[in-house]
Parts: C-alpha cells; sequence; structure tokens
C-alpha cells in the first residue's frame, strides 16, 4: 500500500526524482591531518567545516590542551568573516605550527588571534597559529601540523 501511494505522490506530483539521488559518502566529508608531536608523526582523520582542534582533541594528540576551546561557541572565530563582537580565544594553549605551502593559503590570523600569539611565553614563528581558529578546509588535505615544545608543557 504504501509503494503505490509513494509511486502515485512522485508520478502526479511536483516531486519527481531526475536521476538517482546520491547522499555524499563520509570519505567525501574528510581530510587527513599529519601531526608531529614531540618526534612522533600521526596522521589524523578530520571533517570538512570543523576547527583544528576539534580534530586534535577527538583523537587524543597529546600536550595541546586547549582550554578556552576558542572562546565562545555563539560568535565563532571560524566564521568567514569574523564577527566583530567576538570574544576569541583566550588561553593560547593550543598553539600550533604550520608547514609551508600551507601556512601561505591560509587566511590571514584575525587580530585577536595575533594578540593571544604575540602574549604567550614561547617562541613565535611565522608559522604561528591557533589550531583553534583554523577552520579545515578540502585543499587542506595532507596538510603538516607541527607541536612546538613548550617548557611548561610537563604541567599540562
Amino acid at each position: 500500500m504504501l509503494q503505490r501511494i509513494v509511486r502515485y505522490c512522485f508520478a502526479h506530483g511536483s516531486h519527481k526524482p531526475t536521476g538517482p539521488i546520491f547522499a555524499p559518502s563520509v570519505q567525501d566529508k574528510m581530510i587527513y591531518i599529519n601531526v608531529y608531536n614531540d618526534g612522533e608523526f600521526e596522521r589524523i582523520p578530520a571533517y570538512i567545516g570543523e576547527s583544528l582542534l576539534t580534530a586534535l582533541r577527538r583523537f587524543r594528540v597529546t600536550n595541546i590542551p586547549g582550554d578556552c576551546e576558542g572562546g565562545e561557541k555563539l560568535d565563532s572565530i571560524l566564521e568567514d568573516p569574523v564577527q566583530t563582537n567576538t570574544f576569541g580565544p583566550s588561553c593560547g594553549s593550543c598553539h600550533i605550527l604550520i608547514s609551508s605551502p600551507w601556512i601561505e593559503k591560509i587566511r590571514v590570523p584575525y587580530y585577536l588571534e595575533e594578540l593571544i600569539i604575540n602574549r604567550q611565553d614561547y617562541a613565535v614563528a611565522k608559522h604561528s597559529r591557533l589550531a583553534c581558529a583554523i577552520k579545515l578546509e578540502k585543499w587542506m588535505d595532507e596538510m603538516e601540523v607541527s607541536l612546538p615544545i613548550n617548557e611548561n608543557s610537563e604541567n599540562m
């Protein structure tokens, strides 16, 4: 009975399928990030659209606490353009180093991110970014990320 109703609706309504309907696979929404941490290498999967910090925490990458989780969830620093009334990150504990050529392609850091990076007590390089402020995109597949060795890391 249900099949007849469905056939009738598709035959007489405006909901006629024009071809096969395919849902995107998980693999289409996934990329891989190469993480170098304390001399060890990890290749972790991540979803497009999430923050790099979220992916690193999901796979329990050590030495990256990310205490503030990028600030508030309402007006995220991940949005493009960034909301001007966002509080953004506040702790800087998710400091990472992004390798070339990916660092040249990632958008310039928002001023709140630069403020937090420059305020920290670790050495800042031109490749320094906060993992909570990096929104993962399809072109970032196989991106190389290093976690800097921090003198305070034994407290984490």
